[in-house]
């Protein structure tokens, strides 16, 4: 009978110093960590509060590391983003308020497979020590202090994958604006690319770090033409909505008497949107492995972006790591 195991890997850990902080993982097969961060609010200062950003940014890099080379490795800030796309669904927290010294904790799944639980899609079973989990923390946020990590485990008991998923981030700084190329991973089908734009249309300016791209596959257009920055982001809802959960919203209030209230200006805004700087990719739109991105044999697999301005970009491919393909 099919079983599942879950378990604490590490329980109420506070780091004592800003550094590196590694983990033995389980050796049965592995479908998905759960890395939740605590904290206490740090709001004497109301304008430090933050809906999640400052919560996720106390784990600055995770790495799982199987034999020292990298099957997931980003910031927590990034990881958060993928695995709500993946997922199609948005992470809750522990009490989203902003009073000071309140508790918060937020958890995030950090997947081997498309989805939680799957047998033939999850990291293999491995021999004690080949697998390995480091964190990267920075304990001195604003807006939060007292920091607190726990991680638990899935492991799925005798398991047989077939494939498991791969994702490690990568920074491109383009030189001037204009076109430039950013390498993809060659060799496994790509499931999406996860991107980041520093600069992103606000206020009165449309200018993005990312303008737009286009996908080439041995300097041929393949899939994605030509996508602006706007069209990709906007296609995030395709596979999660923006929700108040995790993004901070404001309603204008009547507080002096010479203001007028106004039934066109009393309507809700959002700000520190969570997916604000985000767009993805997508080449598994029906979840059924029609479109992938096949890159075995190629000479050349690349984004070709317009920049800009000349501020950084993240780009994280999901690989599908077929066993016995290369990884």
């Amino acid at each position: 009978m099919p079983a599942f195991l879950k378990t604490v890997l590490v329980q109420d850990v506070t780091p004592a110093a800003d550094g590196l902080y590694t983990y033995d993982l389980p050796v049965n097969p592995l479908s998905h960590i759960l890395m939740t961060v605590k904290a206490l609010n740090n709001t004497g200062t109301l304008t430090n509060y933050s809906p999640v950003l400052e919560l996720l940014s106390a784990i600055t890099k995770l790495e799982v590391l199987y034999k020292g080379s990298a099957i997931v490795s980003a910031s927590l800030v990034d990881l958060a983003r993928l695995v709500c796309i993946l997922l199609r669904k948005n992470l809750m927290q522990l009490e989203q308020v902003n009073t000071d010294d309140a508790i918060r904790a937020i958890t995030v799944p950090i997947l081997f497979g498309r989805k939680p639980f799957l047998r033939n899609e999850c990291f293999p079973a491995s021999r004690k020590g080949e697998l390995q989990l480091q964190l990267t923390a920075d304990i001195a946020m604003t807006g939060t202090d007292g920091i607190i990590f726990q991680i638990e485990t899935v492991e799925l008991l005798e398991a047989t994958p077939k494939q498991f998923l791969k994702y490690t981030g990568k920074t491109a700084t383009p030189a001037a604006t204009g076109e430039m190329d950013v390498d993809l991973p060659i060799g496994n089908d790509l499931l999406g690319i996860l991107l980041y734009s520093t600069t992103v249309p606000t206020g009165t300016a449309w200018t993005t770090t990312i303008d737009y791209l286009k996908l080439m596959l041995d300097n041929v257009e393949y899939m994605y033409a030509k996508s602006n920055w706007e069209t990709l982001h906007n296609e995030l809802c395709f596979r999660v909505d923006e929700c108040v959960q995790n993004a901070g919203h404001k309603h204008l209030e009547n507080t002096a008497t010479a203001y007028t209230q106004n039934a066109d200006t009393d309507e809700q805004e959002v700000h520190q949107p969570f997916f604000d700087n985000y767009a993805y990719l997508d080449f598994d739109p029906l979840e059924n492995d029609e479109y992938l991105l096949p890159t075995e044999g190629r000479a050349s697999v690349k984004l070709r972006v317009n920049a800009g301005d000349t501020n950084a970009m993240r780009i994280m491919p999901v690989e599908i790591i077929r066993l016995g393909a290369p990884a």
